[in-house]
């Protein structure tokens, strides 16, 4: 039964609030996440804990660690002990001819040269359009096991931080005739698009991560930094992708982060790949265990203008508790559309 309880404890949402907190407190904050679904990330967290949300996805536990909530990992019907998970990008396994510091230099020193985005003035508008999927992701409250519905996060920024976001759900995918078939026996949930929309407030100004973003390396690590607890790579990895969400970065700001990412230690250049979107870009990677379990992140840059156009994240070997296979895909963000408007 130890043993038992300390899986539970280390998947229990409750348990990084940051606050002393007693068991029905925790008890009744556990019951809420599990009752809603996620809605579109504009900052990370103070404390690094949104890997972890992750995690606890397939797993979902009550706050008194006595039984798994088969509602949420299985849905109304018998879906896959296991979950479908997407399929890996194909990441090079031989070795490239330049190592990561040297290939990121060569990206930044091209994004200072970049044309777009240079007029972008601090504060201004923005529109941002992302393709996501994650293993905690439900659709219509339901952890769907048998299918990988990704959703399409689109978000408007007003210069003082406020936003208006829509969330829709994309086809399902499946990696074969039989995974559709279980996925239709199971309800064929996600099978008519579903959408949910909302308001973000107007940013904290004592937010250090909500100001205009630095042009310097310096300052980049800081604000990149900002809101996090830890200030290893796979938290670097993390800030990169959370910040992009909503900000549309100037050529000097892009150049600064490649840079940053340059003095990251255990980062590897993997060469050219292929995002979702079917884009090109040269992929770079972390090995971390910084969610509870050793996964390696994925960061995939526009060569020619430093945009970032990917963030994946892919156990390493084994899954632990989790319902998936080894090396499964537990969560990806595809960048599509970020820019500055007049609006």
């Amino acid at each position: 039964m130890r043993e038992v309880e300390k899986v539970y404890k280390m998947v229990d949402p409750a348990r990084y609030t940051g606050q002393q907190t007693s068991q029905a407190e925790r008890q009744a904050d556990l019951e809420r996440i599990l009752a809603t679904g996620p809605e579109p990330a504009q900052r990370p967290a103070r404390r690094h804990s949104r890997r972890r949300t992750v995690l606890i996805g397939a797993i979902a536990v009550t706050a008194a660690g006595s039984a798994v909530v088969s509602t949420v990992l299985f849905g109304p019907t018998a879906q896959p002990a296991q979950a479908v998970t997407p399929r890996p990008l194909a990441l090079h396994s031989g070795v490239p001819p330049l190592p990561a510091a040297s290939m990121l230099e060569k990206i930044a020193q091209r994004a200072e040269h970049d044309s777009s985005g240079r007029s972008t003035r601090p504060g201004s508008s923005g529109h941002f359009v992302q393709d996501s999927w994650s293993l905690s992701t439900r659709i219509d409250g339901v952890q769907v096991t048998s299918a990988v519905i990704p959703e399409r996060r689109e978000t408007w920024k007003k210069p003082d931080g406020s936003t208006r976001w829509t969330v829709r759900t994309q086809p399902p995918h499946f990696a074969s005739d039989k995974e559709r078939e279980v996925w239709k026996d199971a309800g064929a949930i996600g099978e008519e698009p579903l959408q949910r929309s909302g308001e973000g407030k107007p940013a904290d100004p004592w937010d250090e991560s909500s100001r205009d973003a630095p042009g310097d390396v310096k300052g980049m690590r800081g604000w990149l930094s900002a809101g996090y607890e830890g200030s290893g790579p796979g938290e670097l990895f993390d800030a990169v992708s959370a910040r992009n969400l909503d900000t549309a970065f100037r050529p000097a700001q892009r150049a600064a982060i490649l840079r940053v990412l340059k003095d990251a230690k255990g980062i590897a250049y993997r060469g050219t790949v292929t995002d979702r979107a079917g884009r090109s870009g040269a992929a770079f990677t972390i090995r971390t265990d910084s969610g509870g379990l050793p996964q390696t992140s994925t960061l995939v840059f526009a060569s020619d203008t430093g945009k970032l156009l990917a963030y994946e994240e892919q156990l390493d070997g084994n899954a632990g508790a989790l319902k998936v296979g080894p090396h499964a895909v537990i969560h990806y963000v595809t960048y599509l559309v970020s820019e500055a408007t007049r609006h």
